[in-house]
């Protein structure tokens, strides 16, 4: 009897072990499910970090003056900014900037911005006609996959004559740079290089005009502003010019605020900039700036340099003889 007694306990004993064993296994995976659910709800989430732009108002920072409206002055300190020399624009955005201390404004981790808007405002009118392109919708339309990553505006001489240049990418980070037409508001295919696009500068190089603006407070080039490293001296921009004799309403946006001087290239050619800049830069009631050229050795030349050709020819020389003594 004892025997049996004994025997059902031992019976009992294993069938509660068992029993145990099989409620432990069946609760193992819920415990690990709410022990990662727990982790997941207390953990601290990932920062994102976004980069946002907003549109800025236009007109009360820019100004124009000149035959054709020529000339522009435009307020470098504010968020309106010069596009393929007919339009002024700003720009409406938001993108991911950083996630979980990743750095994604290099190119090849951009993302696609959550949106990303232009408005142009034509400076050849004169209210400022303007216009607003959705760069993610135009990209978008052209081919499905797509996103802008950067622009570029530009002028030509030619049809299209105003373009902006949209590099994309795609989900597999291949990139491509496409076209966007203006005046019809579609992207009309791939970049191609162009030869009608309107000659940059002059600039200046190999001449002693920068280090005569510079002594007097300026920066000249394919604009004319005030030093700001010069004005940071504490030093006092020197404005017995010609500019301002001409156009005094100008003279204290340029030498006290941060206003630059740009000609409109589609009307001011770089010859017409040439002269304008050695007339302007010139003492009060001096006709011209005489400037001199500098060679490849910082020599200066005996010769001055009185129009646009000859300074051309001056930096082609130089530019040669450089790529002379490189080589060698």
């Amino acid at each position: 009897m004892q025997e049996e007694t004994d025997t059902m306990r031992n019976i009992l004993s294993n069938k509660r072990a068992f029993q145990f064993v099989l409620a432990s296994l069946i609760l193992i995976p819920f415990i690990i499910v709410g022990t990662v659910g727990l982790q997941q709800l207390f953990k601290e989430p990932e920062k994102v970090e976004y980069s946002i732009e907003e549109y800025h108002s236009v007109k009360e920072n820019v100004y124009f003056f000149g035959n054709q409206r020529k000339f522009v002055l435009l307020n470098t300190d504010s968020k309106a900014r010069p596009g393929g020399g007919v339009y002024l624009y700003t720009t409406e955005r938001k993108v991911m900037t950083n996630k979980g201390g990743v750095d994604l404004t290099d190119r090849k981790n951009r993302p696609k911005s959550d949106y990303w808007k232009i408005r142009l405002y034509d400076y050849r009118t004169e209210d400022l006609a303007d216009k607003e392109v959705d760069l993610n919708k135009v990209v978008e339309d052209y081919e499905a996959g797509l996103f802008p990553i950067d622009f570029k505006i530009l002028t030509y001489r030619d049809n299209p004559k105003s373009t902006i240049n949209i590099e994309v990418k795609d989900n597999q980070g291949d990139m491509k740079t496409v076209v966007l037409n203006i005046d019809s508001g579609k992207v009309e295919g791939e970049y191609q290089e162009r030869s009608d696009i309107y000659e940059a500068g002059p600039y200046y190089f190999y001449t002693t005009l920068d280090q005569y603006a510079e002594d007097k407070g300026y920066v000249v080039g394919r604009l004319i502003e005030s030093s700001l490293p010069f004005k940071e001296a504490g030093k006092v921009v020197d404005t017995n010019i010609n500019l301002f004799e001409e156009y005094p309403e100008i003279e204290k946006k340029i030498t006290e605020g941060d206003w630059a001087l740009i000609p409109q290239e589609e009307y001011v050619t770089p010859e017409e900039w040439f002269d304008k800049v050695l007339h302007w830069m010139a003492p009060k009631g001096e006709d011209k700036l005489t400037i001199y050229g500098i060679d490849t050795k910082g020599q200066i030349s005996d010769t001055p340099l009185t129009t646009y050709a000859e300074y051309q020819a001056w930096v082609q020389k130089q530019r040669s003889e450089g790529n002379i003594n490189e080589m060698n």
